[in-house]
């Protein structure tokens, strides 16, 4: 698994092309962050991809929630800012809700959803010199599980928090980011969590998810997509009238 990562990613743009500075902000933009930052966001992914959040015994997506938690409030965010919530009837299922907040209390935040769960990745299934848990760098690609999909855009979103937080930005509305768990699998999906129990906190006019992504030729920014609806299946149901037979005594045309 590889990626790029750069910033901002398709949600962040949104985020700061939906939002306007205050006039005491006027530095706050949508260009190519500095170098400070892009090592933040590296460094954030780094650990991430080292802690496993698999659905498994071994598997901990609260310890990931609190790392990134740590950073917002060493940043400087109010620790009310800054919750790491776990069911209690799972103690590994840990979610992160952080606010950035904006200056007009009467309306809705924008929330950025990610997840801080992956897919289960053995290491015998992996190349001998990728592990799955141990971020790698190879000539301008990250590999380790959930480079893609998606401890990036956790990283990627709470850089960009701490960013503007630094920059001063004040946005119109709060910016609201969730990160949560089992959205690969298992039984404690945390927007039902969140939904359920916190719902005040990621209450929102909109949420951006996911599913976007970009593209640059030559260091120039050339594309920045937004998915705007998932896959979904459509079931066929058919039925063939023939003949039967047995498979030891085959005929020319049978309904199977």
């Amino acid at each position: 698994m590889t990626r790029k990562l750069t910033l901002p990613t398709c949600a962040a743009a949104l985020v700061l092309a939906a939002t306007h500075a205050s006039a005491q902000n006027p530095t706050a933009s949508g260009t190519m962050p500095p170098a400070e930052d892009m090592a933040l966001a590296r460094a954030l992914l780094e650990q991430l991809i080292e802690i496993d959040t698999t659905d498994s015994e071994r598997g901990d997506n609260t310890r990931a929630a609190q790392v990134l938690a740590e950073a917002l409030i060493d940043a400087g965010f109010p620790p009310e800012d800054v919750q790491v919530l776990v069911p209690s009837d799972f103690p590994a299922k840990g979610n992160l809700v952080a606010r950035l907040r904006g200056s007009d209390l009467e309306a809705k935040p924008i929330l950025l959803l990610a997840h801080l769960d992956v897919v289960e990745a053995l290491a015998e299934d992996w190349s001998p010199d990728i592990p799955p848990f141990e971020f790698l760098e190879r000539d301008g690609y990250f590999y380790g599980r959930g480079t893609v999909d998606d401890k990036d855009e956790c990283a990627i979103h709470t850089a960009n928090l701490i960013r503007l937080h630094r920059e001063g930005f004040v946005p119109d509305r709060d910016i609201v980011i969730a990160l949560t768990a089992d959205e690969e699998t298992g039984t404690r999906n945390g927007v039902e969590f969140l939904l359920e129990e916190h719902r005040e906190l990621i209450d929102a006019a909109f949420a951006l998810n996911e599913g976007g992504g970009g593209a640059e030729r030559d260091g120039r920014k050339v594309s920045n997509n937004v998915q705007a609806a998932e896959k979904v299946y459509l079931s066929f149901w058919f039925a063939a009238e023939n003949q039967v037979g047995h498979t030891s005594l085959q005929v020319r045309e049978k309904a199977i």
